[in-house]
């Protein structure tokens, strides 16, 4: 069994390679980079495999309907951008040229990253430009509203 399932395997990775080349031909003839799920289709029926278009357009259907969307963010914050559904990635930018940080979970850590490396870069003329000021205690003589001091503990 182990060397049919590979074989399979196989085939599978081959056959998705031969219609992917098809669809690529395809994306080049329309003068476009990046091909759409249009183009796959029309690579089936180019490859006369028309029995395959309609379950795979029923597929491509229900994917999209149930793909999650990019969830709103209450905040943007300086620094960030969303990449993909569940990753945000966070740069600085010195003299114009950009400094990618890394990828985070959630925005509110690519932010922190983005203000650590920003105050290490600029130091106090970066306090403007921190998301959480209140985070670097120091910043808030540089700062035109500081933030407000937080409650001592009872």
């Amino acid at each position: 069994w182990p060397s049919a399932q590979t074989a399979m395997a196989r085939m599978g990775g081959l056959f998705v390679l031969y219609v992917t080349a098809s669809a690529v031909a395809i994306c080049r003839e329309a003068k476009r980079q990046t091909i759409s799920s249009q183009d796959v289709l029309n690579a089936l029926k180019s490859l006369r495999l028309d029995d395959m278009v309609e379950p795979c357009s029923l597929h491509l259907e229900h994917d999209r309907a149930n793909r999650p969307k990019h969830a709103p963010t209450l905040k943007k914050y300086r620094g960030v951008y969303q990449g993909s559904i569940n990753a945000w990635y966070s740069q600085i930018s010195i003299a114009g040229q950009p400094i990618h940080l890394g990828s985070f979970a959630a925005p509110e850590d690519a932010a922190r990253a983005y203000d650590r490396a920003i105050w290490s870069k600029l130091g106090t003329a970066a306090a403007e430009l921190l998301n959480f000021p209140e985070d670097f205690p120091e910043s808030f003589k540089y700062l035109k509203n500081p933030p407000a001091p937080a409650p001592a503990p009872a």
